[in-house]
């Protein structure tokens, strides 16, 4: 989000973009981490919002989840694979590095069938 707020120079102009009134406080409320009255909450971005988001701006579904820095990376596959690892716990992280090195490369279990070489 911040990045689109900054393309446009402000969040009224990103609100006007995305075809809201430019003083709609959704976004300044989200990127403030304003607490929601009577909830005791924090505005945070949905999934809702974000499709939202990018549906409105032709982003493909899933570019608000990408961190920038896998904008780089051209196979959308990829980009989601490393966006929900990034929400992994560290523990987690490895298992699913040690799942992945399974699939990519099997240990070797030595001839089939008990024959030899």
């Amino acid at each position: 989000m911040k990045m689109l707020i900054a393309e446009r120079g402000s969040i009224a102009a990103l609100n006007a973009a995305l075809g809201w009134e430019a003083t709609n406080a959704r976004l300044s409320q989200i990127q403030n981490g304003s607490i929601r009255s009577g909830r005791g909450t924090k505005y945070e971005m949905g999934d809702q919002t974000a499709r939202d988001i990018e549906e409105r701006l032709s982003l493909p579904t899933g570019w608000m989840d990408t961190p920038p820095e896998l904008d780089a990376v051209d196979d959308p596959s990829l980009r989601q694979f490393i966006a929900l690892a990034a929400k992994l716990t560290p523990a987690d992280r490895a298992k699913a590095a040690r799942l992945l090195s399974a699939l990519v490369e099997p240990p070797d279990h030595g001839p089939a069938n008990g024959t030899t070489g």
